[in-house]
């Protein structure tokens, strides 16, 4: 079972879309639902790609402060169905990399 109360910031989304284009060359990200596991605890904030339904997938965290770091790379499973945007050499979780050309949808507060 899930539960839907809390949500995330955009500065927090858009640390999620830079994890993503550190490892995949990506046009549009769109949030589509944070929930949390209840038995779990774990946070799930699921996305699609370049609004293409076939790429959704789900992001997992341990907690809401989780997406408040600017540094990481987000992993997309299945990874058959993202590998055609997978980047040839991921950048570091350090790198710097700009977001201004995807486009966003974020989740609805």
């Amino acid at each position: 079972m899930t539960s839907q109360k809390e949500t995330l910031t955009r500065e927090q989304q858009d640390n999620v879309v830079r994890w993503i284009a550190r490892g995949f060359e990506v046009q549009e990200v769109e949030f589509l639902q944070l929930s949390q596991n209840t038995s779990t605890r774990i946070y799930l904030l699921s996305v699609r790609i370049n609004g293409d339904e076939s790429l959704e997938t789900t992001i997992p965290a341990d907690s809401l402060d989780e997406f408040s770091n600017l540094h990481g790379v987000a992993g997309l499973n299945p990874r058959n169905h993202f590998q055609e945007l997978e980047r040839l050499k991921w950048l570091t979780e350090e790198s710097d990399v700009d977001i201004s050309d995807i486009k966003v949808v974020y989740l609805e507060n």
